[in-house]
């Protein structure tokens, strides 16, 4: 299941990454969530932050265009990289091609500098230096149809440090899930996200998909669970969705799931279309584990 899935991601990423680790600082921001099974292209230039970033998409049950297969179309297209930001525009006609439903642009960032230090005692003195380095990382995932930004995620350290190319793979897996975990859900680096304080506690059980019709994208519900309060409430496959709780404006399950939180026990207003028919559905939310997979 969707916020399953999330879940599932996030609880392997922090207890393989947080133990001994100088927590880093991160933020992020969404204005839609992808979907598990649609088709992504992570393009970077650092190869661990692209390989890690591949890594939890794959996790959260996207799936990744091949670098390889990227290359081939570059060649067949005659596309000549600068490997600049001037890229983008190319990456976005490259994803179009493939049919991928986002790219996700993978950014790092370091500077470094010298330090020493000497010390004296009574057995004599020495005097060392080490190069440290400030590591930033930034992850935005982009629509490839429309070009606007769906989510963003980033995460730096607090101070520099001696080992750049670890801190950057741990960066970017806090970018990821920093740009994933709605506002609201994120309690601290520690814990990391609450997933049922970001999406609520409770489903009415159906899903739906992204459509075009001669209005525009259209939310459009492609199932309902049998036995589900929106089965018992009369929502039915092919139903438009057009507003929850009186918010209104999202065409995919990701930005429902934002603008739409639900908890256990709460009452669903769904407006639907249904040919020309406008519909007012009511139903009551049930735990996720009581709706049938």
């Amino acid at each position: 299941m969707y916020l399953l899935l999330l879940a599932a991601v996030f609880f392997t990423f922090w207890v393989q990454g947080c133990a001994g680790k100088i927590m880093p600082i991160s933020n992020g921001s969404q204005n839609d969530l992808p979907e598990p099974g649609s088709t992504a292209i992570v393009w970077g230039q650092h190869k661990g932050a692209v390989g890690e970033t591949v890594t939890l998409l794959h996790k959260f049950g996207l799936r990744i265009v091949e670098r390889s297969r990227l290359q081939q179309v570059f060649e067949e297209q005659k596309i000549r990289l600068t490997y600049s930001t001037d890229d983008d525009a190319q990456i976005l006609k490259i994803g179009k091609i493939l049919g991928a439903d986002s790219i996700v642009f993978v950014e790092t960032e370091t500077s470094s500098s010298q330090r020493s230090g000497a010390f004296v005692n009574q057995y004599g003195g020495a005097a060392q230096s080490e190069t440290i380095t400030n590591v930033s990382v930034a992850i935005r995932g982009v629509n490839v149809e429309s070009g606007e930004v769906m989510w963003t995620g980033t995460s730096h350290y607090p101070q520099a440090i001696n080992n750049p190319e670890a801190g950057i793979i741990y960066l970017t897996g806090s970018a990821v899930m920093r740009g994933l975990c709605p506002a609201g859900g994120w309690k601290n680096e520690d814990e990391g996200c609450d997933w049922n304080k970001a999406f609520g506690t409770g489903v009415i059980g159906f899903k739906a998909e992204s459509k075009s019709s001669p209005q525009g994208r259209q939310l459009v519900v492609v199932t309902v669970m049998p036995n589900s309060p929106a089965e018992q409430a009369g929502l039915t496959v092919g139903d438009v969705i057009l507003s929850c709780n009186g918010k209104s404006g999202f065409q995919t399950m990701g930005q429902f799931f934002l603008a739409c939180k639900a908890e256990r026990g709460q009452t669903l207003i769904l407006q639907t279309k249904r040919g020309d028919k406008l519909t007012t559905i009511s139903a009551t939310a049930v735990s996720r584990t009581d709706v049938q997979k």
